[in-house]
């Protein structure tokens, strides 16, 4: 029987650079999620400034180059001055033919800190627990 560390099946990058959250769009770094079942996307918020908000969306592409188009029911709409320091998370499956994800966000007005994690996991049938999240958003 082999011992199977849990770095053996997923893979952890950035997909947002850490940031103070002045009003603008979110700095993303494009995700290669080819060979991998799954992608959850974990969206940390901090500090947020009276009246902040923001939106939050995953776009994804055939290269890492190319056109990002929206991923279809995957986004968090409406951030507020009220979800600060909390984690929102969208677990969606990799398709084969756009593995390339980016992150499409910003932060309007006000500021809200944030940063988000990329989670690439083999195992399509893993749930994920609502325990540690605002929101989760499953596909």
């Amino acid at each position: 029987m082999r011992n199977t560390q849990l770095a053996d099946k997923i893979k952890i990058v950035n997909a947002v650079v850490p940031s103070a959250g002045g009003a603008g769009a979110m700095t993303a770094v494009a995700v290669d999620g080819t060979g991998y079942d799954r992608v959850m996307f974990v969206l940390s918020t901090g500090a947020a400034t009276a009246g902040g908000s923001g939106t939050f969306k995953i776009t994804s592409s055939a290269t890492t180059g190319g056109a990002y188009t929206d991923v279809a029911s995957a986004a968090l709409s409406n951030l507020a001055d009220t979800d600060g320091s909390k984690q929102f998370v969208i677990d969606m499956p990799v398709a084969s033919a756009k593995p390339f994800f980016k992150v499409a966000g910003t932060t309007v007005a006000q500021a809200i800190a944030n940063s988000t994690i990329a989670i690439l996991y083999r195992g399509k049938n893993y749930p994920v627990s609502t325990a540690y999240a605002a929101q989760i958003v499953t596909l």
